[in-house]
């Protein structure tokens, strides 16, 4: 009888949550669709809203000790995505530079190496693609996004052209497959976090943010590495490099002590992705280059440092800093585990650690961080995943604030630090299982809740 309320009440609770969470992901929609786009105090109101929602249903089924199935919150996930589908990007205008990728890629076989300033005389694209050059950000500078993500984007305007809804479908279904892979290995009220979560709807199913693609297939080559299919592992592990650079701090766990037919894998796939590029004259690497060596944007320890150093000198002891760290949990991870095949590494700290330390926190870099927040959670990863919120009060979003297009009102960057540093401060101080061990087993079912 017990067990049996408990049944009716986590179905109550999960129906009534998704039911509400439907309807604030519809008033995005509604809003994103408007002319004049969506107020900026409106967006954060609403995700304020959905965030409170989504922690109401953790600490419910947390406290309450509620069952959790996946097909419930599997089901409610694609309901949001569909909604968000329906809506448009919110306060972003990134996904112009993906159609115009895939725009030049067909046009003239390269993305790379053209400036978009360079194709507003042109007469090579068509009239979608035209009306999509207008509105690219940064025209003066080539593109930088990795070749798997330039064949997405292709493949993407070969089937619809200059389409955000479709590329949106795309990333929509990657990011379910996500979904779907985290709950083989993870507890179910763990994975309602990511697959319900503001920000992940946000930045991948509204906003067409593609770096799902890329933690999509990290995350599948480590569980391809606990199945021992190692290879297969090195060679998806490799394509999520090639679509974004950020999966480079995770390539060495599966190149360490294999064979030498493990490391011309990796070449070979890097090689065949990039090699049409370089014989064209031009990759990625110039604007990353340019990112690595200028660029920044609502960083935390970075903007510390500035306070004391040169930008250069800062970016160096940022740098330094995050290599020590991972050189040293990268020998403690191999010395811990006899199989690190069987084990996955605190890929949230690495990442966090990273982001940490970055010149440039985008609110989507955090995709990179939540899939592996959801294996062993801590404050500080849901914490932030909200407070990056407040890093789109910027002068691009405020009409007339005395800001520069890029700049967080400071009083919005108190308060995103803040939250953060109180959710570390909290995790350090009670949440032990978020942080102690270094690594997660392969051992948890799909039924566990």
């Amino acid at each position: 009888m017990w067990e049996e309320n408990k049944s009716k009440a986590s179905l109550i609770v999960h129906m009534l949550a998704g039911g509400l969470l439907s309807m604030i992901y519809a008033v995005m929609a509604f809003y994103s669709n408007r002319d004049t786009g969506m107020p900026l105090f409106i967006f954060i109101q609403i995700y304020t809203l959905a965030a409170m929602v989504v922690a109401f249903v953790y600490i419910t089924q947390t406290l309450g000790n509620l069952s959790v199935s996946f097909r419930m919150v599997f089901i409610w996930a694609v309901i949001f995505r569909i909604i968000a589908i329906a809506g448009s990007p919110i306060l972003e205008d990134d996904f112009h530079r993906y159609l115009l990728d895939g725009c030049v890629f067909v046009a003239t076989g390269s993305p790379y190496g053209i400036a978009p300033y360079t194709l507003f005389a042109g007469s090579e694209l068509s009239p979608e693609c035209q009306t999509t050059l207008n509105w690219v950000n940064n025209p003066d500078l080539p593109t930088i996004y990795g070749p798997v993500l330039q064949y997405v984007f292709a493949l993407a305007h070969l089937i619809s052209p200059a389409d955000i809804n479709f590329l949106q479908v795309v990333l929509t279904g990657v990011d379910l497959i996500l979904i779907w892979m985290l709950a083989k290995v993870a507890p179910l009220r763990y994975v309602m976090l990511y697959a319900w979560f503001p920000l992940i709807i946000k930045e991948t199913a509204f906003t067409a943010h593609p770096d799902v693609i890329g933690v999509a297939l990290l995350f599948g080559a480590f569980l391809l590495r606990k199945r021992g299919q190692t290879m297969l592992a090195v060679g998806v592990a490799t394509l999520a490099c090639c679509a974004k650079v950020f999966a480079l701090i995770a390539l060495p766990y599966f190149l360490f002590r294999k064979g030498l037919k493990h490391w011309i894998l990796a070449f070979l796939v890097a090689f065949l992705l990039y090699i049409p590029f370089v014989l064209q004259g031009h990759t990625d690497m110039l604007v990353l280059g340019i990112f690595v060596k200028e660029w920044n944007f609502n960083p935390l320890i970075f903007e510390a440092l500035r306070t004391f150093y040169s930008d250069r000198t800062a970016r160096f002891i940022c740098l330094s800093l995050f290599v020590g760290f991972w050189t040293c949990y990268f020998y403690w991870f191999h010395q811990q585990n006899r199989d690190p095949s069987n084990t996955i590494p605190r890929m949230d700290w690495i990442f966090g650690i990273f982001l940490f330390l970055s010149p440039v926190i985008n609110a989507w870099y955090l995709v990179w961080l939540l899939p592996f927040a959801v294996l062993r959670p801590t404050f500080v990863a849901w914490i932030a995943s909200f407070a990056m919120v407040f890093s789109y009060v910027t002068g691009l979003n405020i009409m007339g604030a005395n800001l520069a297009a890029y700049e967080v009102h400071y009083l919005a960057y108190i308060l995103e630090v803040s939250l953060i540093f109180v959710a570390l401060l909290i995790d350090l101080l009670f949440n032990r299982s978020g942080l102690s061990g270094g690594t997660v087993c392969f051992t948890r079912s799909q039924n566990q809740s």
